[in-house]
């Protein structure tokens, strides 16, 4: 059956008026088209779903800067950042569950993607960058642009348009145990898996099919669009960080120099927020 689908697509290409439903189907199931379409098609399913998750309750109000988790906690009383004078209401499900933007983005973005590449493509994960890849260079490279990352983290803090979306966990201000467990999550599942599903499974995984730059501009596309709705100055800013660590990812061989630098960047825009919150 694919053998007659291959002559009748290569008989008319989707300008031919003779095109049909078959042609459109095989044009994906195609062996050299089934790949890319796997990656693709679970990209976008992903992704729109982790989108969708509901996210948690804000940790300050982005007009004035100030504190909301008194209600959260079921408080009355007004609860300082990092002052842990409600910690004890908090249980270890009730800090996973708020956290959960970032545990879902390592199974969505992570876990199956690695499943997928193992046990349907049958590659090994290093292809796609889960490796330290050519040390020096990744080593180098995290440390090279590693103070703009803390600059530009600590300076986005003063937008308070971002407590619209971050800390992902609002619990993470009640305490300074509670930032950084959520320090740590932040770095070993949420950076970890985007890492991996950006620069890795879309981005190398499509490489060998469509060359360096489609590959490159597809997964900026896909990280962008997940930014739509923040602060205009991280959305842009995607762009810019979604084209250095592409092509750091050629250049070392390795994700990790960009998942350090993302990491960064993004704990050090979530402790701004919470330190200069009142």
């Amino acid at each position: 059956m694919f053998a007659f689908l291959k002559r009748s697509f290569e008989k008319n290409d989707a300008s031919s008026r003779n095109y049909s439903v078959f042609n459109y189907v095989y044009a994906f199931v195609s062996r050299d088209n089934l790949k890319t379409t796997v990656i693709l098609l679970y990209s976008i399913l992903a992704l729109t779903a982790w989108k969708y998750i509901p996210p948690a309750d804000h940790f300050a109000d982005s007009s004035s800067g100030e504190c909301v988790l008194g209600p959260l906690l079921g408080s009355s009383h007004v609860v300082r950042p990092l002052d842990g004078t409600l910690s004890s209401r908090i249980t270890p499900v009730g800090f996973l569950w708020n956290a959960r933007k970032i545990w879902t983005a390592f199974v969505l973005m992570g876990i199956v993607p690695a499943l997928i590449v193992v046990f349907v493509f049958k590659e090994k994960l290093s292809d796609y960058g889960l490796t330290p890849g050519i040390l020096k260079r990744t080593i180098t490279n995290f440390f090279l642009f590693l103070p703009i990352m803390l600059v530009l983290g600590w300076l986005s803090g003063n937008t308070r348009g971002f407590y619209n979306v971050y800390p992902f966990n609002p619990l993470a201000g009640v305490s300074w145990n509670a930032l950084f467990a959520h320090s740590l999550m932040y770095v070993f599942l949420y950076y970890l898996a985007w890492e991996f599903m950006f620069r890795g499974f879309i981005q190398l995984g499509l490489t060998q099919n469509i060359g360096v730059a489609p590959a490159v501009l597809t997964q900026v596309l896909a990280s962008t669009a997940l930014h739509y709705g923040h602060p205009a100055s991280e959305t842009f800013g995607c762009i810019v960080g979604g084209l250095l660590w592409g092509f750091l990812v050629y250049r070392t061989k390795s994700i990790f120099s960009g998942w350090g630098q993302h990491a960064v960047l993004g704990i050090t825009l979530d402790w701004s927020l919470i330190l200069k919150a009142f």
